[in-house]
């Protein structure tokens, strides 16, 4: 398919904004459910979640952003449309400042701009270093497929287990990577199809059953970071580490770093660090909580105008 990096653009401007208001309604259907903050939900909690008239309409929503960033990957790099995505950072945190009724702080917007101006200037290298196509090997595609999901799993296993303050930030880490890499995925199953046999290729399959698998594991790692965090640690997340991870897999794995030079990769690095500093600072400050039934229903005695 030829490249329009412009389309590509204003697809993934899109879905952005898609993600941002799936990702608000979600966390408010999660916070119907969890318990304490950083609390893992157990399957029935799950179960209960996903049966919320307002998730399911989050979940209708981050459909809607994935297959605009689908028609997106397919006209443009990993490396272009992946670190584009971070405007869903701002997005929600307008969006839940607005549904919460709870001010900005200047160290909220501090660390909001952190991430962005990181992972803007990341999208910027790489937008001017992009590959005019990607290279398909089956070896790298497999190799680096499975280890992204043992990345993801690791990271996976420090939200369920790890400090409590650093859960949520750990299980939006999960999905991110499992998000980033099926990005470069999708990438390779559209080259798949138009430029070689696939349908008796179990490489190509073994890429199929990864998005699925991928997709159920990441929607549940990011309803678990709903629960111990709020909606904005999970987005900035997502959108910090989602990147770093997709352009690792686009270089690594379909050789997009093919143009890349030395002082491009350094540059990469830094403002890798500078977006993800922004994700970390963002958690740490961050004063929004997973709403609980006592912390949200009303005082029997303040409604009788009583004093405590």
């Amino acid at each position: 398919m030829t490249q329009n990096i412009s389309l590509a653009v204003i697809l993934t401007v899109l879905a952005s904004v898609a993600l941002a208001v799936a990702s608000v309604v979600q966390h408010s259907a999660v916070g119907d459910t969890a318990g304490e903050p950083g609390a893992k939900l157990s399957g029935s909690d799950l179960l209960a979640v996903i049966r919320n008239p307002r998730w399911l309409g989050g979940l209708l929503l981050t459909g809607v952003g994935a297959v605009l960033q689908m028609a997106a990957l397919l006209l443009a790099p990993v490396t272009v449309v992946q670190p584009i995505g971070v405007l869903a950072v701002p997005w929600t945190i307008l969006l839940a400042a607005r549904v919460h009724k709870r001010p900005i702080t200047a160290a909220m917007w501090g660390a909001t701009g952190l991430t962005v101006v990181g992972t803007v200037a990341f999208a910027w290298v790489a937008i001017r270093n992009a590959a005019p196509f990607p290279i398909l090997n089956d070896a790298w595609l497999v190799l680096g497929t499975l280890a992204g999901f043992g990345i993801a799993g690791l990271l996976a296993l420090a939200g369920a287990r790890g400090p409590v303050a650093w859960r949520c930030l750990a299980w939006s880490a999960a999905a991110a990577v499992i998000y980033g890499a099926e990005s470069g995925v999708v990438k390779a199953i559209g080259h798949y199809t138009t430029s070689r046999p696939w349908l008796g290729s179990p490489v190509f399959w073994m890429l199929a059953a990864s998005i699925v698998a991928g997709m159920v594991l990441a929607g549940i790692w990011i309803q678990q970071g709903y629960a111990s965090g709020a909606a904005e640690i999970v987005v900035g997340t997502l959108n910090a580490a989602g990147p770093v991870a997709g352009v690792a897999y686009g270089i690594a794995v379909l050789g997009e770093g093919m143009n890349l030079t030395g002082g491009a990769v350094l540059l990469m690095l830094l403002f890798a660090a500078v977006a993800i500093s922004g994700v970390i600072l963002l958690s740490r400050i961050h004063p929004g909580t997973v709403p609980t039934a006592t912390e949200t229903a009303p005082d029997p005695a303040a409604q009788r105008g009583e004093r405590p």
